[in-house]
């Protein structure tokens, strides 16, 4: 669990974030949605320390991270796996030295362990045999289903991923939705999402956060999103023509 609790974040006279509270449970899809310049992208910064916050504070399964020095903060990052929104691979490695990237980084495996552990990974997302092969030589899903093999090849606790479905078909992007719900609930990890894509919402919300104008504004799943009479979170999610077809039915 992550809980935030009153954070406020500024740059210079720009207030992006101001005093957000929510919880981020154990074991479930988070999802955190809003209009572009809502804050969604500098509140998961605030949350892994990308950004210091001006006021409030974050707490990693009742550990205060805003109170942490450098070392602390280290030993709960090893704890987070991050999935970016463009894969963010290294192109002149192969999947296999993807992977081993934070493993050796961040453990004292030795070269046979860590290997296994490469494999069970790529066996996870149904990659198996995938190792010598190069980024470029994988289609986008595929690309995205290594980013989260080397996402949890720390076994984390807590996973973040910044609109993983961006620049995937409809049909892919469902898959890679489905594949994440299992493996949150598979490892029980906090999983939070920043995602603008409404079959996402629909299909694995289960604890959304909607931002308005770097407020928390509602709360609530997906099965709440289609009852809700929240103006300006109406007004967000039937922009999308995937979320007319379900008001309309």
């Amino acid at each position: 669990m992550i809980e935030i609790k009153n954070i406020s974040k500024s740059f210079g006279n720009h207030k992006v974030l101001e005093d957000v509270s929510h919880v981020f449970k154990q074991g479930e899809m988070n999802l955190i949605i809003g209009a572009s310049g809502s804050g969604k992208s500098v509140l998961i910064k605030c949350i892994v320390g990308l950004h210091e916050i001006d006021e409030g504070s974050i707490e990693f399964d009742g550990r205060n991270f805003t109170q942490m020095g450098f070392m602390q903060r280290k030993s709960i990052r090893s704890e987070v796996g991050m999935l970016f929104q463009a894969s963010a691979l290294f192109n002149s490695l192969t999947v296999e030295d993807n992977i081993l990237f934070p493993l050796q980084m961040y453990t004292k495996m030795t070269r046979e362990e860590m290997l296994d552990r490469v494999n069970f990974c790529l066996n996870r997302v149904n990659l198996t045999n995938a190792n010598f092969k190069y980024p470029a030589e994988l289609s986008g899903g595929m690309q995205k289903r290594v980013g989260i093999a080397r996402a949890i090849a720390l076994n984390p606790k807590y996973l973040f991923c910044d609109e993983p479905n961006s620049g995937l078909d409809p049909r892919t992007g469902i898959v890679i939705d489905n594949l994440i719900l299992e493996i949150t609930r598979e490892f029980q990890m906090t999983t939070i999402v920043v995602t603008h894509d409404m079959n996402s919402v629909m299909e694995t919300g289960e604890n959304i956060l909607f931002l308005h104008q770097g407020k928390k504004w509602w709360m609530g799943n997906n099965i709440d999103i289609l009852q809700t009479d929240n103006k300006e979170l109406c007004e967000f999610v039937y922009a999308s023509k995937i979320m007319q077809r379900f008001k309309n039915h």
